[in-house]
Parts: C-alpha cells; structure tokens; sequence
C-alpha cells in the first residue's frame, strides 16, 4: 500500500523530474521525503522565492516540469511571486504547499494555509494556471492529473496545490497517474492569408519575441526571414532569437533598442509577431501613425493577441515552432515572394566613453570572453537593458530575460536551476546590487551543492534604473540611493564563493577568464561609472 506521497514522488520521477527545490518544514515533510526517497535529490534554498525561480530555470533548461515547494502560511505565500514569474513566462513549474491536517481544521495553527487566514489555494490562482486544495487522498490522482496536463500542455505554466499534511500521509489502495504526452497543435485555418500579406507587403518586418527563445523555434525563424528574405528586430525579451551578426538581423527594438530597429519598426507595413505580447517595453517607440496595416500574430496565449495595435490581425495560435514548421513546410514555394533588404547593416552605435567602468562596454565585449556553449539570465534593471542593448548574441537562445512581469532578483535562481539542469553548460547571471541584496544569499545555494554558476554583479551603488527615470520625469530621486553600499565581494565570500573586485575592462577580462577556469562558483564585482545612461531614457512617465 502506498500513501499519496508515494504516489506523487513517483509520478514525479516517471515525469523525467531529476531535482526538486525548496525549504522544508513540518506541512510539507511527508511529500518532500518521499521525493528523495524516489531519487529526485533535493536542493533546499535560502528563500522559497528563490527556490521557485529556480525551479523555473530548470523547466526552462530542460522542457520538463520544474518542482517548488515551501512549507504552510508564509512559505507558502513566498513562493508567490516565483508563480506570478513563471506563468508571465509560460514555464511549466509544479509548486507544491503544506497546510495543516484537514481533521483540524479551525484549530488555530501555527502558519495557517487555511481559509481563516492565508488561503493559499485561493492565492496562488490569478499566479497561475490552477490552484486547488487537496481535501482527501481519493481525489489526489484525478487533481494531480489535471494539474501536470494543463501545466504541460497548450500555453505551458505554473500549478499549485496545497496539500494537508494527513493527506500526504493517507493510504491509497490505487491512483491512477496519467503522464501526459506531447502533442503538436498548429493554426491551419490561416495559412494562405499568411502568405498573402507578407507577398503583398512592400516592407515586412519580422519582430522576434520571447516565444522565440521559450519554443526554441530560431531554426525556424531564420527559414523564414530567409525564405522571405526579411529583416528580423528583437525585442528586449527576444534578445538572443538570432544571432547578432546574421545579415538579416537589424537589431533590438523597444527599451535597450537602437535607432536603425525602431525606425524600420515605423516604416513597415506589415509585422510578423513571433512570440511578443507588444508590451510597452517592446513598442514604445512606434509611433501611433505608423501602426503596420497588417498584424501577423503568432503567440500560444490569446489574451492580448490583435488588441494592442490597431492594424488588422491574422492570429496564429499554438506552439510557435510547431506553427512555424508547418506553415514554411506548407507555403506555396512557387508563390513566395522574396523581397527587396537591406543586409549587412551597421546596427550598433557608439558605445559611452566614461572616466570609470561602462557597463556597456562590459556587454559588447562579455561574448567573446565565454565558451561557446553557454546562457546567461539577465535580472532586471539598467544592467538588463544594457544587455539588451550591446550584448552580442552569437548562440541563439542563449539569453534569458524577462522584461514583462520583471522581477528583481529572478535571474539569481533561475540560472542556478539551470545549471542543475545543464551541468555543461557555462552558466551566468548578470545582476544588480539592488537585486542582489534581494535574493543574493541564493549563491550560498550554489556553493553547497557545488553548483557553479558565474554570477556578474554590477555594483552602481543605487538603484540605477529607478534613479536616472525619476531624475528624468521628476527632478527627484528619493529611495534611490544606497547610502552604505554593499561590498559584493565580502558577501560572497562569507557564503562560499570566490570574489573578484573588478573596476577597470582589463580587470573584467582576467576576472571572467579566471572564473570560466575555475569551475567553481564566482561572484565578479563591477564597480561602474554611476554617471552612466542606461538605455531606458525614452520610456518615461508623466505624474502630473
């Protein structure tokens, strides 16, 4: 006889689940321990959040279901903002509460998950995809099944269910586990009107998206800005779709963009949206005259998909690489138009010339300084968008960053998660000190699972981005400040890690050669100009 435990860490090992993350506790033991006991090692956090992006990195890394858990009451609620993450980014993560025994509930309990103080079934349900309370162990198979099918399927996210301690510990004589299996589900309907716009376009624009990157659909992409012969812009989410010296690569767009991008961005006729919501941060420089005729909308959600612009929409849905394979294997090769392009254009610009340390500088030369085989998660702030900005993409999908739901100190665990997951790989996080006195103990984490991962802390000594838009749009700059700055070095080394204290290009250089030999977790401190303008100045905001 097995209990509900046992049912679940072997469903879990049968997922292909080789890694669990978080911080344990009394609500959430039973389940835990059945995980080990399956062979699914443990890797316990110093902060559920963290915990949770990093499940995420592992999702993403492997394509398989990353699993979070944290105790009842506030480990519970801080995985929260780990789940609102991962639905934003359409990762397929399993988070998994304690809540005190069923048979007492209305006792007051210590870290209560229940409905008389923090529901956490009810919490977690705008953060993902589906949330439940498991109340008795018969109904535990049919919950789990539903929960793991609608994480791994259509649009791919987060789950959550809370489950009572006496329920992880209930005897079942049978559950029945159904692994869900792949399936391939394109948009057929709108092959020809695809076809038919991009011909009749005089200049078509293909912006790639985040959806690039999460579908690993960049084969796919080049076939069809080559079959087309059209210009292919990133957005800040996009970064990393396409490699950054490809001829039909004519740079990012939107905050961290260049002026070639967004001035084809304001003189195309039609865009062929691969995976981008169109967020603010993606078009804040199109201009509302210049809005293209025709919108070509590929995006697994639906939600804003034709609602954003006001040209007329042709959505595809579904699986961005399935749907990209099957239209480019189903067009008409007799009818395909290869338009006229610019190739070969000189997208970048002038890097900042400053009496200390740019970061962008850092960023434009950081690629030829790394193995090949590598990825870097980029956390948000000044640092993200310089990267959106200078840094040069020579493996596709090789950047992750999130400048939608942007939450501060997510790259820190996600690219711990996806070292477990990618243990060859040369594996960096690019943060910021703001973020890193955030979730920065994580890389204690990394050092005691010997886990090693380069973490790149850019050291301003202020909350940059925050700083240089409120200077901007208000003249003031309160709460922006560290006025006793952190020393990233010292902190690294009383958790574990090695530091190197860099303030000059030269001293980055030997830093990042020295940390790749290692092998070894690294944190390399950048003391930069403070002075320096990151690429975000034309998204402001007007509080009159």
């Amino acid at each position: 006889m097995k209990t509900v435990s046992d049912y679940m860490a072997e469903a879990l090992r049968n997922l292909g689940v080789t890694h669990s993350f978080g911080i344990i506790g009394k609500s959430i033991c039973p389940v835990v321990l059945k995980m080990v006991d399956y062979g699914i090692e443990f890797i316990p956090g110093r902060h559920e959040s963290s915990s949770g992006f990093e499940a995420a990195g592992y999702a993403l890394k492997t394509g398989k279901l990353g699993v979070a858990f944290g105790t009842s009451g506030p480990g519970g609620t801080n995985l929260l903002t780990a789940a609102a993450h991962a639905k934003a980014n359409n990762l397929p993560v399993l988070f998994i509460t304690g809540h005190q025994s069923i048979k007492e509930l209305g006792i007051p309990q210590c870290q209560d998950s229940s409905a008389y103080l923090a529901d956490l079934a009810d919490m977690f349900r705008p953060a993902t995809l589906y949330s439940k309370l498991v109340e008795r162990g018969d109904h535990f198979g049919t919950i789990f099944n539903h929960a793991i099918s609608i994480a791994l399927s259509g649009q791919r996210g987060p789950v959550h269910l809370c489950i009572p301690f006496d329920v992880q510990t209930e005897v079942l004589e049978e559950c029945r586990i159904v692994i869900p299996k792949r399936e391939h589900l394109v948009s057929a309907g709108n092959l020809e009107r695809v076809l038919s716009a991009i011909n009749e376009s005089s200049h078509p624009l293909i912006i790639a998206g985040k959806g690039v990157n999460r579908s690993g659909a960049h084969e796919e992409l080049l076939q069809l800005a080559e079959t087309f012969n059209i210009p292919v812009v990133t957005s800040p989410g996009g970064k990393g779709a396409i490699a950054w010296d490809h001829p039909l690569y004519h740079g990012p767009i939107g905050v961290g963009g260049c002026k070639h991008g967004e001035d084809l961005l304001n003189r195309s006729d039609v865009f062929i949206v691969l995976g981008s919501r169109l967020s603010d941060m993606t078009i804040c420089n199109l201009k509302a005259e210049n809005h293209p005729k025709t919108l070509i909308q590929f995006d697994v959600d639906p939600t804003f998909v034709g609602k954003i612009l006001t040209s007329e929409t042709i959505a595809v849905s579904g699986d961005l690489r399935d749907n990209l394979a099957f239209y480019l294997q189903n067009f008409d090769s007799a009818a395909i138009k290869k338009h006229e392009t610019e190739t070969d254009v000189h997208y970048a610009e002038e890097l900042p010339v400053l009496p200390k340390l740019s970061l962008a500088s850092v960023m434009d030369t950081l690629s030829d300084l790394i193995p090949y085989n590598n990825t870097i998660f980029v956390d948000d702030g000044s640092h993200g968008f310089n990267a959106a900005k200078w840094y040069k993409v020579k493996k596709p999908g090789s950047v992750v960053f999130d400048a939608y739901f942007a939450c501060m100190g997510n790259s820190i665990g996600m690219a711990i998660g996806a070292k477990v997951a990618s243990p060859e790989e040369t594996i960096l996080c690019i943060t910021g000190d703001g973020c890193f006195m955030m979730l920065g103990t994580e890389i204690n984490t990394a050092v005691c699972k010997d886990i090693p991962v380069i973490f790149i802390v850019v050291n301003n000594m202020q909350l940059d981005m925050a700083l240089k838009g409120m200077e901007k749009t208000t003249g003031r700059i309160d709460g922006t400040i560290f006025e006793v700055p952190m020393d990233a070095v010292k902190f690294a080394e009383s958790l574990g890690a090695t530091g190197y204290r860099c303030e000059t290009l030269e001293q980055f250089t030997s830093a990042i050669h020295a940390a790749v030999a290692s092998n070894r977790v690294a944190v390399i401190e950048l003391l930069t100009d403070r002075t320096e303008v990151p690429p975000t100045a034309h998204r402001t905001l007007n509080l009159n």
